[in-house]
């Protein structure tokens, strides 16, 4: 938990050095959002914004272009597995709302938890494809499950502090257009860098 909490921080902190450079990146995001199919590729270019602002002594509006054009693919591919995990979700909760008994609770409990599973997954892909020598979007969602599943109580600290971060921005609505998901990225950034080094400090 603390070493969660330490990641947020750094986010937090590296998002407050390049403010200006966040808010723009974060303009252009919520635009290139708007068609929800494209949402990926904004996270995609937060990403790589992101990744150079914790890597490199300068970042620049331009480098969230240059995520979207590197990860073009990879984002509607994303989006694509997006659509279809929530349009499955969707089904499978409308179809079942009105079963009772052990096995539906059970059931009901399971996608909930695949679809926290999966919001996080969406945190972390990106920032795992910036750390790969050869980007590969199957690899990526696969080693994001692994992060969630073998770091959950570190995952959950995300989650809720992520969580926290929307609401307190829903309920004021401009910082969702100003610098709510160039934030989250900073954020995912920082957590897949801090798992990253201590997966490679035990190997």
């Amino acid at each position: 938990m603390i070493a969660a909490l330490r990641a947020v921080w750094r986010g937090v902190t590296v998002f407050e050095r390049f403010g200006w450079v966040f808010i723009v990146a974060n303009l252009f995001a919520a635009l290139l959002s708007l068609p929800l199919l494209s949402a990926p590729l904004a996270l995609a270019g937060l990403a790589h914004m992101a990744h150079a602002a914790h890597n490199a002594p300068t970042a620049h509006p331009d480098d969230f272009w240059r995520g979207v054009r590197r990860y073009f693919w990879h984002g509607l591919l994303l989006g694509g597995l997006n659509a279809a995990f929530w349009a499955v979700l969707y089904v499978n909760f409308a179809v079942y709302a009105r079963q009772t008994g052990a096995l539906f609770g059970l059931l009901r409990g399971v996608w909930f938890i695949a679809a926290l599973t999966w919001l996080l997954m969406l945190l972390y892909v990106f920032p795992l494809l910036e750390e790969m020598e050869r980007p590969h979007l199957g690899v990526a969602l696969y080693n994001a499950a692994l992060m969630v599943v073998k770091n959950p109580l570190f995952s959950a600290t995300i989650w809720l502090c992520a969580l926290l971060i929307v609401i307190g921005s829903a309920l004021t609505v401009v910082p969702l257009v100003l610098f709510t998901l160039s934030l989250l990225a900073s954020i995912g950034s920082a957590a897949v860098r801090d798992r990253l080094a201590r997966f490679r400090q035990l190997a």
